[in-house]
This record gives structure tokens, C-alpha cells and sequence, in this order.
């Protein structure tokens, strides 16, 4: 288990308010060349152009070594009629769309993705009590599927032609948690 001081870090749950403070490392590696290419060319021009929101695992040096990032989309009701209950849902099923997730190979195995998560599951309750959503909506990398499953996520489609896992968890499940 890794427990060097250096490697603690703070939540920021909205990085769009901050994110012309922080450091983003050109090293930053999380396993994942998609993600990795992201967090590199794309995350600060998202986060300028209010794309997406990030939350943020920010090291005591202002360096960005975890992000998540968020959107509104809806997907399609067949894909998850097996997995979201309900006889009145409409065609187009809303949900939070949790963009990409990674956490800096340095920083990994010290809980800081499950608590990316546990704040993107914060904000998809706080979307959910003003205008109603089905879940959270992923498509997730094949070496992530398992951690994705332990969590309560399910498969709602075969991988695409990028190999990346459509999984869904419903709102319930989260109110639940």
C-alpha cells in the first residue's frame, strides 16, 4: 500500500472554478492511451469552453494527478430496459455521462478513482433532484470493466469498434448507496 505523504491529495468537485490555478504534467500516465491523450490535448480546452465539468484529484503541489468529467446526454430506452425498470420511460432515456476517469499510474491504488466517482455520484443526486435522470452513463475501457462491475455498473451493449464497454448505473442504485 502506498502511504507516502506525497502522494495525498485534495478533491475539487468543480475544477472549472479553478483550473487556471492548477498544474497539468505533461508526464501524467494513468495506463490508458485515450485517456491519457485527453488529459494532455483536451481537458483544459473542455474545462475553457464549459464542455464538461471535472472534478479533480489536486496533489499539495496544485498538480491535476486524477480527473473525471461530466456530461448530459441521453441514450437510447432499448439499451437499457434490462437494467433501468420502469414502463413509462420515454424513447431517449437521460442520464449523467461520466466522460473519461483517470488517475496518474503514481497515484493509483490509494482510492483516489472510487472517490472521483463517489463525487461524480454526488453530482449526478444533485442533477437528479432538479431535473429526474435514469443513472450513470460510461463507456468503459476494457482493463476498467471489472472495477466498473464491482461497483454496481452494468453492461448494456457488447464493445464498440474501440473496444470500450457501454455500462450503465441506474439512479436507485446510487440514492441507494
Amino acid at each position: 500500500m502506498k502511504t507516502d505523504e506525497t502522494l495525498k491529495c485534495d478533491i475539487d468537485s468543480n475544477m472549472l472554478d479553478n483550473f487556471e490555478s492548477y498544474k497539468f504534467p505533461k508526464a501524467f500516465s494513468c495506463g490508458e492511451d485515450v485517456i491519457d491523450v485527453y488529459y494532455k490535448s483536451n481537458l483544459k480546452r473542455a474545462l475553457k469552453s464549459e464542455n464538461v465539468n471535472a472534478i479533480g484529484a489536486i496533489s499539495s503541489a496544485g498538480d491535476v494527478v486524477g480527473f473525471c468529467t461530466l456530461t448530459l446526454s441521453d441514450i437510447d430506452r432499448a439499451k437499457v430496459r434490462s437494467v433501468i425498470p420502469g414502463s413509462n420511460l420515454p424513447s431517449r432515456i437521460a442520464v449523467v455521462r461520466l466522460v473519461m476517469l483517470g488517475v496518474d499510474k503514481k497515484y493509483q491504488g490509494i482510492g483516489i478513482g472510487q472517490r472521483l466517482l463517489m463525487n461524480a455520484f454526488i453530482q449526478a443526486v444533485k442533477v437528479h433532484k432538479q431535473i429526474p435522470i435514469k443513472g450513470v452513463y460510461l463507456d468503459s475501457a476494457p482493463s476498467a470493466v471489472k472495477f466498473y462491475e464491482s461497483l454496481g455498473f452494468k453492461k448494456i451493449d457488447e464493445p464498440d469498434e474501440n473496444q470500450s464497454t457501454p455500462m450503465i448505473l441506474g439512479i436507485n442504485a446510487i440514492l441507494k448507496a
